[in-house]
């Protein structure tokens, strides 16, 4: 529903909306939506239930609040800028910023010795979305 309501108004707008930008609109939604759930309802009891760890370790490092601000947050917001990217034709530097920002995300979880699948659900959704920019 959010999707249509968006696609709408960027017509109402006079943006030109087609697949590839529904796509980016849709995985955007999906991913800050995603971040903003996990900043909220700590996934602590899914990894204990699955038996997948890492999750609350990643969560609760210092890491985890750059400058005090959440890192969902932060990815939230980037998620919400890839439409934005894709029709202002900055999609390499938004691409960019995903693939630095995963390559370093993916370097602390591995110094922290703990890998969060919400996590890794969010990077590759963000890899995807950055190659859809280009």
């Amino acid at each position: 529903m959010a999707l249509y309501i968006l696609t709408g108004l960027l017509a109402a707008l006079g943006v030109a909306v087609g697949l590839l930008g529904s796509r980016l609109i849709a995985l955007s939604l999906l991913a800050a939506a995603g971040l903003l759930h996990t900043l909220f309802n700590k996934p602590s009891a899914f990894c204990a239930k699955y038996k997948i760890g890492g999750c609350e370790a990643v969560l609760s490092s210092p890491y985890a609040r750059p400058f005090g601000i959440p890192l969902e947050y932060l990815g939230a917001a980037w998620f919400a800028g890839v439409p934005i990217a894709y029709y202002l034709g900055i999609g390499l530097v938004w691409s960019v910023m995903a693939f630095a920002g995963v390559i370093a995300l993916v370097a602390i979880e591995a110094k922290l010795r703990a890998f969060c699948i919400y996590c890794t659900v969010a990077h590759v959704i963000g890899l995807a979305a950055a190659f859809l920019l280009l």
